[in-house]
């Protein structure tokens, strides 16, 4: 089940949790752009990139894979959540962006846009980050 536009208004840390993986099991696409925020601003946030390179040519030089939840009440009452999978990334600047910037955010729909927001806002707080 796919949650509502109203559940996707309602991102808290009482309701998400999110970690930083080594990659994702699916691919992603472009699905937005975040709020400005600099390399050193979401590399506290984020912590180590899961992927980063330095050669100029390559389309993304620096990523993020976020895994998260979004917690909600079902039709029946109970509890339930849905997976939001997130890229945080560059897309052909040729070297990691050190000033403000707005990252392309990747994903499977616009909930990674609003989820990555709120992180950045710092709405949501990290479960766990597996590349500290």
């Amino acid at each position: 089940m796919l949650i509502s536009s109203e559940q996707i208004g309602e991102i808290t840390s009482e309701k998400c949790e999110y970690e930083i993986v080594e990659h994702l099991t699916r691919s992603t696409s472009l699905q937005g752009y975040s709020v400005e925020a600099t390399y050193s601003q979401l590399k506290q946030l984020f912590g180590k990139p899961s992927f980063s390179s330095g050669d100029p040519y390559d389309k993304v030089n620096i990523e993020w894979c976020i895994e998260g939840k979004i917690f909600f009440t079902d039709e029946y009452g109970e509890t339930d959540y849905e997976y939001v999978e997130a890229t945080v990334y560059n897309w052909k600047t040729g070297m990691t962006p050190t000033e403000e910037y707005q990252w392309h955010i990747g994903g499977h729909g616009y909930e990674a846009v609003d989820f990555v927001d709120a992180i950045i806002k710092g709405e949501i707080q990290p479960y766990f980050n597996l590349n500290d």
